[in-house]
C-alpha cells in the first residue's frame, strides 16, 4: 500500500491539519504516518517506502531529508514558516538553506510569493514546485471550523467575550534561554549579516509589546485579554509581568483557529495568526510603533488594521469589543484580498489545499524509489547513531532534544483522542469511506483506509 509519512513538530500547529491530510489520503487508498517528529525521523527505516515530507527548509532538514531518501523513501517538502517572512533577503538567510531547496523532488508551496521566494533564490537548481496551499488553512475553511466548535464553546465559558493578544517573540524569550538565537544574532552583529539588525527589530518590538500589554489592560479594564505566547515562548515572562491585571489571562492550549473563532479580535505584530483570522473573518490589530521595511512581515500587517501607538491601538481594542464585524469589514476593504490570493493559493476555492497536494505528489507515491546500494546500510548506521545521540540530549537541557521540551512541543496524545478528531474531521468533509487508525508508537499514528 502507498504510504505518506508527516512528521509534526509543534501540535497545536501541526497535528490537526497533517490528521486532515492523512484522512483525506486514506480516502484515496493511501496509508498515512502521522505524528512527533522526532519519534518519526527515528523510525524511518521501519516503515513502508513512501513519501517523507518535510516541513522546513533549514539546513538542519537537510539531514533529515537525506536520511529519509536513504531509507527508501521519496522526498518532498513545504515549509510551515513560507507563509510569514519579512524581506526575501532574511528569508534566505535565517529560513532556507540552499542545498535544502534541491534536496526534495518536489517543493510544496502555500502561493506564489512563496514560490517566487524559492524560485529566485541564487541556489534554487531549478527543482519542480507545485503552488498547492496547506493543509493548515483547510482547517480555517467553513465546513472545517466546526471541528473546533466543543473547544470554542469551551473557551468562551471560561473567559467570555475577549480580545486575543498573540506573541511570537521566541527567539528572545523562548522556553529554553539557550535557544534564544536573536539575542545571540544581536550580540554578534557584523555589518554585512542582516541576521542583527532583525535581532534588534524584533528585541525592540519585544520590548513594545511588554509596556504595551499592561498599560491596554489598565486603560480598558471594561474588556477581557487573552495573550496566547507563541508555543516556544516563555510562559513565565508574561505571568509575572501581567501578574495582578484581573482582565488579563495567559492560555495557550489548542489549536489557535478555536481561540480566534472565539474572539472578537487580535492584537499581534508579524504574526501568521493574522493571516488565519483573516480567513475566519476576525478583525486583526498590527501594533506597530517600531517599523522597518526590511524586517517587519509585511504579509500579516499589510492585511491588518495598523496601530502605530498606544493610543490606536487601544481605541482599536475598543471598536473590536464594540462591534468587531464592522472593524473586520474596514479591515476587508483595504485591498487585503488581494494580498491573500498571491500568498495562500487556497483563498477563495472550496476544493481542499489538502486535495491539490496528494494531486502533486501523486507521481511519487505511485512510483516508490527502493533503497540501492550501500544506503540502506548507511541509514541504519545513522539512525543507531542518532538514537544513541538522543538518549543523552533528553537529559540536557537547552537542547533542541531535551524531554521535557520535546514534551512541551507535542505532549502525549492518546489513540481514542486522535480517533475522535478523526472522526469529527470525517463529518466535517462528508467523507464516506471508511478509515482505520492504530497507534505505532508513542505518538505515532498511521491512518489507512478502511474494508
Amino acid at each position: 500500500m502507498r504510504t505518506l509519512i508527516l512528521p509534526c513538530e509543534t501540535r497545536v500547529r501541526e497535528f490537526d491539519a497533517k490528521l486532515l491530510l492523512g484522512l483525506v489520503a486514506a480516502g484515496r487508498g493511501i496509508c498515512a504516518i502521522v505524528g512527533a517528529k522526532k519519534t518519526i525521523d527515528l523510525s524511518l527505516s521501519r516503515y513502508p517506502a513512501g513519501v517523507y515530507i518535510g516541513k522546513s527548509v533549514t539546513a538542519r532538514s537537510r539531514h533529515n531529508l537525506a536520511l529519509a531518501r536513504s531509507c527508501g523513501h521519496r522526498v518532498a517538502l513545504w515549509d510551515e514558516e513560507g507563509l510569514v517572512w519579512a524581506s526575501r533577503e532574511v528569508y534566505w538567510r535565517t529560513k532556507v538553506d540552499g542545498p535544502t531547496l534541491n534536496e526534495p523532488e518536489l517543493l510544496i508551496a502555500w502561493g506564489e510569493d512563496n514560490a517566487d521566494a524559492w524560485r529566485e533564490h541564487p541556489e534554487h537548481a531549478g527543482g519542480p514546485i507545485a503552488v498547492c496551499g496547506n493543509p493548515r488553512a483547510d482547517l480555517l475553511k467553513k465546513p472545517l471550523q466546526a471541528l473546533f466548535e466543543d473547544e470554542v464553546a469551551r473557551i468562551r465559558s471560561q473567559y467570555g467575550r475577549f480580545v486575543l493578544i498573540n506573541t511570537n517573540f521566541s527567539r528572545v524569550n523562548h522556553v529554553q534561554p539557550r535557544q534564544n538565537r536573536h539575542l545571540k544574532w544581536l550580540r554578534e552583529q557584523r555589518p554585512d549579516d542582516p541576521r542583527g539588525g532583525f535581532a534588534a527589530h524584533k528585541y525592540e518590538l519585544f520590548k513594545a509589546f511588554t509596556e504595551a500589554i499592561p498599560a491596554l489592560a489598565r486603560t480598558l479594564p471594561e474588556v477581557q485579554f487573552v495573550v496566547r505566547p507563541h508555543p516556544s515562548e516563555r510562559r513565565e515572562t508574561w505571568e509575572d509581568l501581567l501578574n495582578g491585571l484581573d482582565n488579563v489571562r495567559i492560555d495557550s492550549r489548542g489549536n489557535v483557529v478555536a481561540w480566534l473563532l472565539a474572539s472578537d479580535g487580535l492584537i499581534h505584530n508579524g504574526c501568521t495568526t493574522a493571516v488565519e483570522a483573516f480567513q475566519v473573518a476576525r478583525p486583526a490589530l498590527a501594533y506597530r510603533p517600531v517599523r522597518s521595511q526590511r524586517f517587519d512581515h509585511p504579509l500579516p500587517n499589510d492585511i491588518s488594521l495598523s496601530c502605530e501607538n498606544l493610543d490606536e491601538l487601544e481605541q482599536g481594542a475598543r471598536d473590536c469589543r464594540d462591534d468587531p464585524d464592522a472593524v473586520f469589514a474596514r479591515q476587508a476593504r483595504e485591498g487585503a484580498q488581494q494580498i491573500m490570493t498571491r500568498a495562500m493559493a487556497g483563498t477563495g476555492r472550496e476544493r481542499l489545499d489538502s486535495e491539490y497536494i496528494l494531486d502533486a505528489i501523486r507521481p511519487l507515491l505511485e512510483n516508490p524509489e527502493p533503497p540501492t546500494g550501500n544506503r540502506p546500510r548507511f541509514a541504519g548506521a545513522a539512525l543507531a547513531f542518532r538514537r544513541q545521540l538522543r538518549r543523552i540530549e533528553h537529559r540536557l537541557p537547552g537542547t533542541a532534544n531535551y524531554r521535557p521540551y520535546l514534551a512541551h512541543m507535542f505532549p502525549d496524545t492518546s489513540l481514542p483522542e486522535v480517533r475522535q478528531r478523526l472522526e469529527t474531521l470525517a463529518g466535517c468533509i462528508g467523507m464516506q469511506q471508511a478509515f482505520e487508525v492504530r497507534e505505532l508508537e508513542r505518538n505515532v499514528f498511521e491512518i489507512s483506509p478502511g474494508d
